[in-house]
């Protein structure tokens, strides 16, 4: 047969194929418990019934989110958004002194508690100072060559 292996033809010091620390004398030697006691004769086993459903633990809010404080989602800032995507566009130059300012603006309202949005004003602001060196490194190398 094609599939089959001869158990002759191995060799008897062959490392076993399967994942286990485990020698396989050793796991011939241990006795395999049974899953369940067996149930006398003529009666049946027992049988638990299922535990009541409980219901699923409710958490409450985070105390910074806001609708641990007022029950409802507070409105995203705009600035902050608009100043994000002022600041990606950095590379147009114009856009980041627009960014910059649209985040530094959403910051402070973020800030106040009025609007969401934080992480929007703070990319706006990262991004347009990370253009501003670039445009600045730029224009140093522009002059160097220049001169």
């Amino acid at each position: 047969m094609l599939g089959s292996v001869d158990a002759a033809a191995e060799p008897r010091n062959a490392a076993p194929l399967a994942y286990s620390a485990v020698p396989d004398s050793a796991k011939a030697a241990a006795p395999i418990a049974p899953a369940a006691p067996p149930a006398a004769a003529g009666r049946t086993a027992p049988v638990n019934p299922p535990a009541p459903a409980r219901p699923a633990p409710t958490s409450a809010p985070r105390s910074g989110s806001s609708t641990a404080q007022t029950g409802q989602k507070r409105p995203l800032s705009i600035s902050a958004i608009v100043g994000f995507v002022c600041s990606g566009l950095g590379f147009l130059l114009i856009t980041v002194p627009f960014g910059l300012w649209l985040g530094y603006r959403g910051r402070r309202e973020t800030t106040a508690g009025s609007r969401e949005g934080r992480t929007f004003a703070a990319a706006a602001i990262y991004l347009g100072w990370a253009w501003v060196i670039f445009w600045i490194l730029a224009l140093i190398a522009y002059l160097w060559i220049l001169l």
